[in-house]
């Protein structure tokens, strides 16, 4: 198992260059001698390694300081330089009842994104084994111990990651694989008899408050009362954020304003009536009993707690 290991360890190292030893299990690298160099972790010299290898626990023993750790490697690598890493797997060893000894696991997801966030590109993420294992053999099969089903179901994991070419690019993927949320702006506006306008959604046929995703170099405020014109069909000025709900399906941001009507308009049409099926001026409490469950509950905490922020 360990020799197959470095197999693909050593197929994703640079030809040239030499490569960080972090323990002498790297000895066993089939690796010329003079490429392999013993160093110490806390010590890196920048741009001057093609490659670093550590499959001896080394980030799992680093604790609380793995992160310093893996941003060291990244001065010290050369740009596009090789990182291999195998570490604990803390969820097998969770679900097994196994004991780390106080080193530190990891789940696949968050040694994806401790070296994502450090502007590692991942190139191999695999459990060593995890197939075998429910065939009952002791066997390394790559492409099988890959798949994201059986990623948390090995006692270990390896990650093969390369370093940034230049910091642009380091920058570009911690963005890109920070969490994405959708960002949506609703209003909630009443007349002066204190009505609630309201809009029947005919995708998801229910009735809702106008509002909609935040087009890109769009506020919030601006993409408020831009739907609120084309799902009511009435121009409104925006006061005041009532709220931001964090919805959990789809992940995403709704900022919720206070608007007005610029000129009170009892009949309304909307301006895309293919998405909106009715629009109405509705009593408050009937209002909620109409609007859907997500939507009244946002309402509600809007005008009883005005500038907070929930989760949906």
């Amino acid at each position: 198992m360990q020799s197959a290991v470095f197999d693909v360890v050593a197929r994703h190292l640079p030809a040239e260059g030499l490569i960080l030893a972090g323990g002498r299990t790297f000895r066993d690298l089939p690796l010329p001698v003079d490429r392999l160099h013993d160093d110490d972790l806390d010590d890196l010299r920048p741009a001057r390694y093609a490659g670093a290898v550590l499959t001896d626990d080394e980030l799992s023993r680093a604790g609380i300081h793995a992160e310093e750790l893996v941003d060291a490697l990244g001065t010290a690598l050369e740009p596009g330089g090789v990182l291999a890493a195998s570490v604990r797997n803390r969820v097998f060893a969770e679900a097994a009842n196994q004991p780390l000894d106080g080193l530190r696991g990891y789940s696949s997801a968050e040694i994806t994104a401790m070296v994502n966030h450090r502007g590692f590109r991942v190139d191999v993420l695999c459990a060593p084994g995890a197939a075998g294992r429910l065939r009952g053999a002791d066997v390394f099969d790559l492409e099988a111990d890959r798949r994201p089903g059986l990623l948390d179901a090995g006692p270990r994991l390896l990650v093969i990651a390369r370093a940034p070419l230049q910091f642009n690019e380091r920058e570009r993927t911690f963005f890109e694989t920070r969490p994405r949320k959708l960002a949506a702006a609703a209003t909630v506006c009443r007349d002066p008899a204190g009505r609630l306008l309201v809009v029947y959604d005919r995708f998801r046929r229910f009735w809702t408050i106008p509002g909609g995703v935040i087009d890109a170099d769009e506020d919030p405020a601006g993409a408020a009362q831009r739907e609120t014109e084309e799902e009511a069909g009435l121009k409104v000025e925006i006061g005041h954020l009532l709220g931001v709900f964090a919805s959990r399906w789809p992940d995403r941001l709704i900022f919720v304003f206070e608007a007005d009507p610029v000129v009170m308009v009892e009949q309304l049409e909307p301006i895309h009536p293919h998405e909106i099926g009715g629009v109405a001026w509705v009593p408050l409490d009937e209002a909620l009993e109409r609007l859907a469950p997500s939507v009244a509950f946002r309402v509600s905490k809007c005008l009883e707690q005005p500038g907070y922020s929930w989760v949906q």
